[in-house]
């Protein structure tokens, strides 16, 4: 049994780089999550609200009440506009949860084709030791790029384990197969497409709680700076504000960060600067029940 479990594993490993890039052509990552993106999106080892949707469906595991969300990223210089609703339940101790992605473009008569794509992500997610969770998620997705379009699926496997009170470490897998077929014939792997460990540092400084938080991609990328997120979140004790920043290398992003929670809602709001593209804005707003 034993053999078997390592020979799948192996081939799935393999299997991965055959159908793999770092990124994928279509479906290329972009920011679902208004509070990882204050923090760099050095997310895996947290995951503890709606971002473990995106991030690392691990996380869900922290969930315990009914949750809904949703996000906007909104690029002020482009013709995207990228819409994120997500939702969470408990079922005795297992975590369910479900994503819709929708990405298109507010102008297409200055584009000058249709350009669309959507994706549904089905997650799971348990504890099965007291300090270990692992998830699952699945993704389903449609594209229409001018004439042509496509389906394909896509998953990815995620673990957090809680050394203690202070110190997080996660892992997720993202899309080690993936599959999109176009109307045109052409096959192609789709998404995100990376191996990311995480950490994760909860500081209490008695006035104030600080929360450190690094993930590093192992999927090969052109300059090291580019497999690196870094990111934290300032918590004033008394106060309902979260202040945040963070560096994503892999977008080459500076990102600053606010959250507010009051009781079971809670609002973010990020704005990231970027050397290379245009500057972003992500909001957010959950609601637990």
């Amino acid at each position: 049994m034993k053999k078997i479990l390592l020979i799948s594993i192996i081939s799935l490993f393999l299997l991965s780089y055959t159908f793999a890039s770092s990124t994928g052509g279509a479906f290329s990552p972009v920011i679902l999550n208004a509070r990882s993106a204050g923090m760099g999106e050095a997310y895996v080892a947290i995951s503890d609200d709606l971002g473990g949707l995106v991030y690392n469906p691990a996380g869900l595991t922290n969930i315990n009440l009914v949750t809904l969300g949703f996000n906007h990223l909104q690029i002020p210089q482009g013709f995207t506009r990228v819409e994120f609703i997500g939702a969470s339940y408990n079922i005795n101790g297992t975590i369910v949860g479900a994503g819709i992605e929708a990405k298109g473009i507010t102008n297409e008569e200055e584009l000058l084709f249709p350009f669309q794509e959507n994706a549904v992500s089905l997650n799971i997610a348990r504890k099965i030791f007291p300090n270990l969770s692992l998830g699952f998620r699945g993704h389903f997705y449609s594209a229409t790029l001018d004439t042509a379009s496509g389906v394909g699926f896509g998953f990815d496997l995620g673990a957090i384990y809680e050394v203690n009170n202070m110190l997080k470490i996660g892992a997720c897998w993202y899309n080690p197969i993936s599959y999109l077929k176009w109307s045109t014939g052409t096959i192609e792997s789709v998404g995100k497409e990376d191996l990311v460990l995480g950490t994760y540092i909860n500081l209490d400084l008695k006035s104030f709680l600080l929360s450190l938080a690094l993930d590093l991609s192992l999927y090969d990328k052109m300059y090291f700076y580019q497999r690196l997120h870094l990111g934290s979140e300032l918590k004033i004790s008394g106060t309902p504000i979260l202040l945040r920043t963070g560096y994503n290398g892999e977008k080459n992003t500076f990102s600053l960060g606010v959250g507010l929670n009051l009781n079971n809602i809670q609002f973010d709001y990020a704005f990231l600067y970027s050397k290379d593209l245009s500057n972003q804005h992500v909001f957010g707003l959950a609601l637990k029940f």
